[in-house]
């Protein structure tokens, strides 16, 4: 793989970020929120980047917006930059809300009116996600994902034992327990395994939980490093960002 320029490397990474669900700008603005994201910051890279970044996407047709204001224009580009600049311009003192105005509001008595960080989202269209693969490199056999409530779930992968395997160690993985006399296990043809993305030939599981308490202290604090070390080992399934040639040191 050739090393790709910081621009390129700084799209993959808002495309990783939204692989598993469209991601909301609160956790990118006004400082990326790496903790909350699971992900290795882009050294060196201001908010203007990430924004910069998020617009060159948009007009390569890699990803959309959404948001839950109704004035909000997520169809065009000036639309687009006008949210992102009202990101920019909130204080890193305060994370959770997004200042602006409604447009009954008062404007010479200069009060701000607080958006909630989960306002707007982007989300991969189809390009974003061929986009994202050619440099991600999934290994999509080995990819896994659940899905469950209080009372029933789903599990799903191509791997037929690491899905077993998962469903073998839910207690100690999820802090519940399946009702093995429940498990339904079917293989679907075409299965959709992300919001963007189908597979074939994908094993499904579906079952029962009930109540049961963890084997170790809050979940899975305390398990043994054996234990850990195959759970972390599940969960690399794609090159991350951080482990491309040219990631900046």
């Amino acid at each position: 793989m050739t090393n790709p320029t910081i621009d390129e490397i700084t799209q993959h990474w808002l495309l990783t970020s939204a692989i598993n669900f469209p991601r909301v700008l609160g956790a990118l603005f006004p400082e990326v929120d790496g903790v909350s994201l699971n992900m290795k910051n882009v050294p060196g890279l201001r908010s203007e980047d990430y924004a910069d970044a998020l617009l060159a996407l948009y007009d390569s047709g890699k990803i959309e917006f959404s948001s839950e204001i109704p004035e909000d224009n997520v169809e065009t580009r000036p639309g687009i930059s006008k949210i992102l600049d009202s990101y920019l311009k909130v204080s890193k003192v305060d994370r959770s809300v997004i200042l602006r105005r409604r447009p009954n509001l008062d404007l010479s008595a200069k009060q701000p009116v607080h958006r909630h960080r989960k306002a707007v989202r982007f989300k991969l269209t189809a390009l974003g996600g061929d986009a994202w693969e050619r440099i991600a490199e999934p290994d999509w056999f080995n990819f896994f994902d659940q899905r469950y409530d209080l009372e029933t779930g789903e599990a799903y992968s191509q791997n037929l034992t690491l899905l077993l395997a998962h469903l073998g160690w839910f207690n100690e993985l999820g802090g519940a327990r399946i009702d093995i006399n429940t498990i339904d296990l079917q293989t679907h043809s075409e299965f959709q395994v992300l919001y963007w993305k189908k597979l074939p030939n994908v094993c499904r599981a579906t079952f029962n939980l009930e109540n049961a308490e963890p084997r170790w202290l809050s979940g899975r604090i305390g398990e043994p490093k054996w234990f850990r070390d195959w759970w972390d080992s599940t969960n690399h399934w794609y090159t991350e960002p951080w482990s491309l040639p040219g990631w900046p040191g």
